[in-house]
């Protein structure tokens, strides 16, 4: 295997380990390290709900990364930026969806005081 390749699955189980941390453990609210948005920030529900979805949402992609990653090494002609030209793609890639898709949950699930909505 190629070492660029290696290096690639290493940030990648960094990324995953990263979801598993604010997933399980979240920090308290304000802290540097966890899911930081206006609508996150709101209350500590909020905090909560959205550190565990987005923890998930990270700890998804990653072995999504990694087969596209070993995909890719496998049938692309091989140029050792082309490998990690394309981890930086798909980390920016799922973090934008991760946003996306957190935000649309907060914003289904809680009210614009940062209660959760009732039914939900």
């Amino acid at each position: 295997m190629n070492i660029v390749l290696l290096i690639c699955i290493f940030i990648v189980l960094i990324v995953f380990s990263l979801g598993v941390k604010i997933s399980v453990y979240p920090n308290e609210m304000g802290s540097f390290f966890g899911y930081r948005s206006k609508n996150s920030m709101r209350s500590e529900q909020t905090w909560m709900d959205a550190n565990g979805y987005a923890g998930q949402c990270l700890m998804l992609s990653s072995p999504l990364q990694i087969i596209l990653l070993v995909v890719t090494e496998t049938y692309l002609p091989t140029h050792p930026t082309r490998i990690f030209i394309l981890l930086v793609l798909s980390i920016v890639i799922s973090i934008l969806i991760t946003y996306f898709l957190t935000e649309n949950r907060l914003s289904k699930l809680f009210f614009k005081d940062g209660k959760r909505r009732p039914n939900n």
